[in-house]
């Protein structure tokens, strides 16, 4: 991969206090200017906001406003080929960061939170966001423009070559999600006991498969968005990415220990976005509920019965936690 073609800037990590979650990168791009995101496609020369990219034209990289919500965002445009048959892909775009992932104390899980925008999704390939460590990615979640899907990234060793992990897409559910649609998903890896658990608009997955490992002591040092085309792609592919949150924290702050599947638990939330109620939908009592904000702190909401009034929070993302005799369900939501 490309970080054997050149070294990297990393920056440095804003720590905040002992016990809460550490920010690693925390944007949504709005005090961007609009235009190209950087002039050096050798991935050289830093741009705005000390992203780098890679590949193509400093066309392919823009900073754009997609619509009133989100204000400014990063746009990526893949090239119109398929992967050649021996050689790089030249038609693969790389947006990507450097960071450095130092945990405290009492952070030992990397977390990360974002919209992406899923463009005209007519041709064949991938966009995917992820961690990097120095040899290969750590976690991370990605979109199929030809199937429209969502699925998970990980890094796993097979049971029988544990010492030969790979980076593997992990399929999320069986949604399907719209051209030029916004969608909010995150991803956590704990570095202690190598779990992972993606959240996305279907629910809530951990990884678990006794065919293999999930490596423990992985540190990302970069963040990536790369635009990857497949065989038969005869498009520019589209999408975007905003509101991206990066952090490391604890199980106790993100509260995602024990989290089944929304389906299997029968637990719906609704309305999305809310303005002043959000309404709990489910069969089991529901025992209790928290409400943390993407940097992982936690926010007072008061429930009744199977209603959260959410009306005195700010506007924005947020993850509830959904304790019934069940088990706990983690979901996104808006307040707007």
């Amino acid at each position: 991969m490309r970080k054997n073609l050149f070294s990297l800037l990393l920056t440095s990590a804003t720590i905040m206090m002992f016990g809460q979650a550490q920010s690693l990168e925390d944007v949504n791009f709005n005090t961007y200017t609009l235009g190209d995101v950087a002039s050096d496609v050798t991935g050289v020369t830093a741009g705005q906001g000390g992203y780098y990219i890679y590949n193509g034209t400093p066309a392919d990289f823009q900073i754009v406003s997609i619509d009133p919500g989100h204000d400014r965002s990063l746009r990526i445009t893949s090239g119109n080929g398929a992967p050649p048959a021996s050689g790089s892909n030249t038609n693969n775009r790389y947006v990507f960061k450097g960071i450095t992932t130092t945990a405290n104390a009492t952070n030992d899980v990397i977390s990360g939170a974002l919209e992406f925008y899923t463009g005209p999704a007519t041709g064949a390939g991938k966009i995917q966001f992820a961690l990097y460590d120095a040899t290969m990615g750590v976690v991370g979640i990605s979109y199929d423009y030809a199937t429209k899907k969502i699925a998970g990234l990980g890094r796993l060793a097979a049971v029988a070559t544990p010492t030969t992990p790979s980076f593997y897409g992990i399929n999320l559910g069986t949604a399907t999600y719209a051209a030029n649609t916004w969608v909010s998903v995150s991803f956590t890896y704990n570095k202690t006991t190598g779990e992972y658990t993606w959240v996305y608009p279907e629910g809530t997955f951990g990884f678990s498969n006794a065919s293999y490992i999930i490596p423990t002591g992985m540190e990302a040092v970069e963040f990536d968005v790369v635009s990857v085309t497949a065989a038969g792609n005869t498009v520019a592919n589209q999408a975007a990415i905003d509101n991206l949150k990066l952090q490391y924290t604890n199980e106790t702050l993100l509260g995602v220990r024990d989290v089944k599947n929304v389906s299997e638990l029968g637990v719906n939330i609704f309305p999305i976005p809310a303005a002043d109620v959000l309404n709990i939908q489910t069969d089991s009592k529901i025992n209790s509920v928290s409400v943390v904000d993407l940097s992982g702190k936690k926010v007072r909401v008061k429930l009744n019965g199977d209603k959260v009034d959410v009306k005195g929070l700010p506007a924005g993302t947020y993850l509830i936690n959904i304790e019934t005799k069940n088990g706990i369900v983690i979901e996104k939501f808006i307040k707007k």
